[in-house]
């Protein structure tokens, strides 16, 4: 493979920058310990034309936790640009966040009440699914997005910032539109390596009573609920309330509202309302409710590291054993969804085309590829449909309940492998 030291300390394989970081991207410090090591796997979302995989790249995917603030987060980062350059992931494809995001949006438009022509913004806007779900004509809207993906938005009037949101983006966006009421960041924060710099954007653009709402995952239900599949080169944070409290500070900014919500956009998830430290709005009481509970969960000791290491290790032996299992029992497996998180779980698992015939997804930027690092062809939900599997290995397993109630598959009598947090066979 071929390797060189890049100006900003970063090694170049073949196409994909990498760069090892040795301090914490939330407080700076070298304190740090290995958590999970699923050993090397191609980036998540780098699915492969046949001819490409002699050249495809792995990197190290290991968990991490710094021991001065509770942050979870990888370390070996492959570099952003070249990650979303070329991007598969359309959020616009899952009627599920459809529904999810047209619930945030109506219910901050409820509790908030931003006035007319207010200016809101999106960070990490994707494909334009978030903005699609505000009233038109109502508000500015504007998008930031640094992948391929925001042509879609734009291709549907959406104004989109082309550019990796920070500090001098935030700055920029303030200027040409003006201080913002309501900015929102969903699924964002795993994806940020410069933390210091993403957060200052925020403090940067906001009005003085303006809000800014972030979902990610959250770093205790990832653990206890064995989540693995969350942890992907795309995902370098993995946050819980106690070292983004510090953080947030740090900026200047100030969590007013903590929730736990059962339907991310991967799962479980942290929804964190913040405002300006400066701004009338006061800390809630859910904030240290939760930061309590950290506490007592045991964010900043060994034990609960130490136990999802363990559920990790048979979880993974269990999924393999199930899958092993139905094919000696006759049933022919495919996979249903390719989402990037279930590459992790695919490439963890050791699962190769000898395992799972093809994978359904309706998302044709994938079609007609293989699965990275697996090497599973990715096929149209119609093709899937017409080979009649006897199951298929379900990656979007957090939508387990939707796709049971609603897939074609199940109605012309497949079952589904839901993986996590260990392995069941629906219906």
């Amino acid at each position: 493979m071929l390797v060189s030291p890049g100006a900003t300390g970063e090694i170049y394989l073949m196409n994909f920058r990498y760069k090892k970081n040795d301090t914490c991207r939330m407080c700076g410090s070298s304190d740090l310990s290995l958590v999970l090591d699923l050993g090397d796997q191609p980036p998540s979302n780098a699915f492969v034309k046949t001819e490409d995989i002699p050249t495809e790249q792995s990197f190290p995917l290991r968990l991490f936790r710094c021991r001065s603030c509770g942050s979870s987060q990888l370390l070996d980062v492959v570099n952003a640009q070249d990650v979303f350059d070329d991007y598969y992931y359309l959020s616009s494809t899952s009627g599920a966040l459809r529904n999810h995001f047209q619930g945030l949006v109506d219910g901050l438009l409820s509790d908030y009440s931003p006035n007319e022509n207010s200016v809101i913004v999106d960070v990490g806007a994707n494909d334009g699914i978030m903005l699609d779900r505000y009233p038109k004509d109502r508000f500015r809207l504007v998008g930031v997005e640094p992948s391929s993906a925001g042509q879609y938005a734009e291709q549907k009037g959406h104004i989109i910032v082309k550019d990796f949101f920070g500090q001098e983006v935030g700055r920029r966006i303030k200027e040409e539109y003006g201080p913002v009421a309501l900015v929102t960041a969903t699924n964002v924060c795993a994806h940020v390596d410069d933390m210091v710099n993403f957060m200052s954007g925020f403090a940067e653009m906001l009005d003085d009573d303006g809000l800014a709402v972030f979902e990610c995952s959250y770093l205790p239900d990832m653990m206890e609920g064995v989540y693995f599949d969350t942890i992907y080169h795309e995902h370098l944070c993995y946050h819980g309330l106690t070292p983004l409290k510090a953080l947030l500070r740090r900026v200047g900014l100030r969590a007013v509202k903590a929730e736990r919500i059962s339907f991310g956009a991967s799962g479980p998830a942290l929804r964190l309302t913040v405002a300006l430290e400066r701004s009338g709005r006061k800390e809630g009481a859910s904030v240290q409710s939760m930061l309590d509970a950290e506490a007592a969960w045991g964010l900043m000791s060994d034990a609960p590291y130490d136990r999802f290491a363990e559920k990790v290790e048979s979880a993974t032996r269990e999924l393999r054993e199930t899958v092993a299992k139905q094919k000696e029992s006759g049933n022919r497996i495919g996979v249903f969804t390719a989402p990037a998180k279930g590459n992790t779980l695919l490439n963890s698992a050791r699962f190769t085309s000898e395992d799972l015939e093809a994978v359904a997804e309706n998302n044709a930027l994938k079609c007609g590829k293989l699965t990275p690092g697996s090497h599973i062809p990715v096929i149209s939900d119609e093709e899937f449909l017409g080979r009649k599997f006897d199951m298929a290995l379900l990656l979007s397993w957090n939508y387990a309940d939707f796709f049971v109630s609603n897939s074609d598959f199940v109605k012309q009598g497949g079952r589904f492998i839901v993986p996590l947090p260990r392995p069941v066979i629906r219906p």
